[in-house]
């Protein structure tokens, strides 16, 4: 096998992994998040969460940190790969380090 194809396959596992655990933040989120208060529920009596999760905001910032330094790690492979080897450049790996860096300042400071 040579060390091209070998850069890309840890590029593209870098990225699957990167982007599962993004979808599983997702997942996360849903959960962490206050419920939606809608007059039906506040009629019927049901309890509603008004406030964040402080259990699952707290796992919910972590994975997207993780997701964020396996972007990063990613990131740097891809340069290796594109002026070592001249692979081309994936663009799903800057965007997932933004998104990622986004949200975690968000979950951060805001919440």
């Amino acid at each position: 096998m040579s060390k091209t194809k070998i850069l890309q396959f840890i590029l593209a596992v870098l990225s699957i992994t990167g982007w599962s655990l993004a979808v599983y933040a997702l997942i996360v989120f849903g959960e962490a998040r206050p419920d939606r208060v809608v007059g039906y529920y506040l009629s019927k009596g049901v309890e509603v969460r008004f406030d964040w999760d402080p259990d699952l905001t707290i796992k919910l910032e972590y994975l997207i940190w993780c997701c964020a330094g396996i972007s990063l790690v990613n990131l740097a492979v891809n340069y290796y790969a594109k002026t070592a080897r001249k692979v081309e450049y994936w663009i799903n790996i800057p965007v997932l380090l933004l998104v990622s860096l986004t949200a975690g300042f968000y979950i951060r400071y805001v919440i």
